[in-house]
């Protein structure tokens, strides 16, 4: 007979194992020498059986919910075969825990997905909490008497995050002979809360309309969905206190004083 116990705790280890390696991992950013052309990385074959890959590549293309049927959803070696593996241990673990066997493959498929959504979150977040900044330091540009492609380049590097990438972006299309309007493009791909920002310097450009009024309103638009950002966020906060107070802070009670009482007035009721 097997120990439902160690089986339990078997099924434990392997879905965290599973959930570990399950979450994708962000490579080292290097520095390339200077060099005429650029270098490309090699593919490298993930180690392992080729059915496993296949396998975890086909569960990965059935299992990834539309809404990431993208990027996220491209092809990965290294995700198929995590994927192709948990499936094996799912499938071996059948006979002996039915109820348990999908949790390894499950966390495989589900770890990533909520990973990647996650991400998503803190990209936007951070896009709200950088717009009003960047709305700020284009109008004081445009004021001082730069034109905007000139002023996007001046303070391109300057915000950081996802929004100083979209600005780099701009700026570099603009160095490279590009338009504006197709810049501005660039900048709009950062996220919906970008696409009033864009629409206003669009709108100048194309039309002379006057800027500095379309920028106070953008950013009194932007600065009032961070406030409010802000205050979901932190409308939020208890309920996320709430798990591991739970989960740590109230079995820890538990144990200390109710078990000890327990066990004293057991004592007292034996014979």
């Amino acid at each position: 007979m097997i120990d439902p116990l160690a089986t339990t705790l078997a099924l434990a280890w392997a879905a965290l194992v599973v959930a570990a390696i399950g979450l994708p991992r962000t490579p080292a950013r290097r520095v390339l020498p200077p060099a005429t052309t650029a270098i490309r990385p090699t593919p490298t074959t993930p180690p392992g059986p080729a059915w496993i890959t296949h396998l975890g590549a086909t569960v990965r293309r059935h299992a990834t919910p539309r809404s990431l049927a993208g990027a996220e959803a491209a092809a990965d070696p290294q995700a198929d075969r995590r994927t192709g593996w948990a499936a094996v241990v799912s499938i071996a673990l059948l006979p002996l825990a039915p109820v348990l066997s999908p949790a390894p493959l499950a966390a495989a498929v589900a770890l990533p997905v909520l990973a990647t959504r996650a991400e998503r979150r803190r990209q936007a977040a951070a896009v709200i909490d950088q717009l009003p900044d960047v709305v700020d330091l284009l109008a004081l540009t445009t004021a001082a008497g730069l034109p905007v492609t000139a002023a996007v380049t001046a303070i391109a590097g300057r915000p950081g995050g996802p929004l100083g990438a979209a600005l780099s972006r701009a700026a570099g299309h603009v160095h490279h002979g590009g338009c504006l309007a197709d810049a501005l493009g660039h900048l709009a791909r950062a996220g919906p809360p970008v696409r009033p920002l864009a629409d206003a310097l669009a709108h100048h450009d194309r039309y002379g309309s006057p800027l500095s009024p379309a920028l106070e309103r953008v950013g009194i638009e932007a600065r009032s969905r961070r406030r409010r950002h802000a205050e979901e966020a932190a409308r939020r906060l208890p309920v996320t206190l709430l798990f591991p107070l739970v989960l740590t802070t109230f079995p820890a009670f538990v144990a200390l004083t109710v078990v000890p009482l327990l066990a004293g007035s057991l004592g007292s009721l034996s014979p």
